[in-house]
């Protein structure tokens, strides 16, 4: 809960904003294969009060490189996707 307040200005009534996020998440991973798969929902005072829902998931290939996707709701009623691959590597 972020709750913005107002400056005083003589003669002006201001009123405080308010806004909040919640976030709901599950994650599912199967270790024999390296793979995990999230799905969640934010709810946000900012997106008319509804739900935005997202699935995503994680492939460990070998040798610490991975891959990702997911895809989700955004508040303007679009859908946003990505994908992305990483490396990591310690000595």
């Amino acid at each position: 809960m972020i709750q913005q307040g107002v400056v005083p200005v003589p003669g002006i009534i201001g009123t405080p904003s308010h806004s909040y996020d919640t976030d709901q998440s599950a994650r599912l991973s199967v270790t024999d294969t390296g793979t995990s798969i999230t799905a969640g929902q934010t709810l946000s005072s900012t997106s008319d009060d509804r739900w935005l829902r997202r699935i995503g998931a994680e492939q460990k290939l070998f040798d610490g490189v991975t891959v990702s996707g997911s895809v989700g709701e955004t508040a303007q009623g679009t859908i946003n996707k990505s994908i992305g691959a990483g490396y990591k590597h310690s000595w």
